[in-house]
């Protein structure tokens, strides 16, 4: 079938609703980030899924955060994060740490937590990294965040291995 062509759908226009429409096709792991204002200070932390690795040599991580989050103004104080990956059954706090209504104090009061490098790391979380702030880089109305890994650990729940996933706008796992 020499000379056959498909029909193309048309293009759509560019808006921010096309966009998130286009991303939200694509799975993505689910994380909370978690930082304080200071050594020991007011903890702070937001579900994020614009996270992944960036470098094995040395050991560095991406996040990208909402200029407008008080995680954000946390990490630029701090220096510092953490950086949670969530299990399957954790949609609940994945969804309390996404609620801007909730205080940080309550987010954190209803989650297990524990210090790690000075940082509040969730004890639950499939697994977790500390990162210390490499770089900060202007993204829009986000920050892009490279960190170099501090330290690495595995949630202490028996319940299993699989992440909390993100996809259609919905919370999901693996099967």
């Amino acid at each position: 079938m020499s000379g056959a062509t498909a029909l193309n759908p048309p293009a759509q226009a560019v808006t921010q609703e096309a966009f998130r429409n286009a991303f939200a096709q694509l799975p993505t792991g689910v994380t909370v980030v978690t930082t304080s204002t200071r050594s020991g200070g007011d903890l702070c932390g937001m579900t994020v899924s614009a996270v992944c690795s960036l470098s094995l040599d040395p050991l560095m991580a991406l996040v990208c955060l909402s200029n407008q989050s008080r995680t954000l103004a946390g990490i630029r104080a701090n220096g510092a994060f953490a950086l949670n990956l969530l299990r399957h059954d954790q949609a609940p706090l994945a969804k309390r740490f996404a609620d801007a209504r909730i205080s940080q104090d309550d987010r954190f009061a209803l989650t297990r937590h524990h210090q790690t490098d000075d940082l509040p790391v969730l004890s639950d979380a499939l697994a977790w990294l500390t990162c210390q702030v490499d770089h900060m880089h202007p993204g829009g109305d986000h920050t892009i965040v490279t960190a170099t890994v501090r330290s690495i650990g595995s949630g202490d729940s028996p319940s299993g291995g699989r992440p909390l996933v993100w996809h259609s706008r919905a919370f999901t796992t693996l099967t």
